[in-house]
């Protein structure tokens, strides 16, 4: 199965994440904070880490960039409330497999996993 490492700093947002995705994938932690996130990856490096884009103490940017030169092989899904077209080419220029709307989580959230275990690179579109 597919594992994941969550992180949102909302805590009703992580436990909803949890809740959706535990069925289909094998969830290693879910974390509120871009320090937690990089302090786990030093032990575990699933194969999908998905960084809410603001974390609180560290955008997820600034993680994934972290998490790079540390050399940690987990592909990099972004989620975010944020659909300005920048910011989704931010995500793809720092090297982010995806990038999924809040807004379009239920439709998309559980395909863009699938994709980018695949090997596939996956976007939310914001059109609806």
């Amino acid at each position: 199965m597919i594992t994941l490492l969550l992180a949102d700093d909302n805590p009703r947002m992580l436990a909803a994440l949890v809740q959706l995705l535990q069925r289909e994938f094998v969830i290693v932690d879910a974390l509120a904070s871009g320090e937690e996130v990089l302090a786990k990856s030093d032990t575990v490096c699933p194969d999908i880490i998905l960084l809410d884009i603001s974390l609180g103490d560290l955008t997820a940017f600034q993680v994934s960039d972290q998490l790079r030169r540390r050399g940690c092989p987990s592909r990099i899904v972004f989620l975010s409330v944020h659909e300005n077209p920048e910011f989704v080419r931010a995500a793809i220029e720092i090297g982010a497999f995806g990038y999924v709307f809040k807004s379009q989580i239920s439709r998309d959230l559980v395909n863009a996993l699938h994709a980018v275990a695949e090997g596939n690179q996956f976007f939310s579109n914001s059109e609806t």
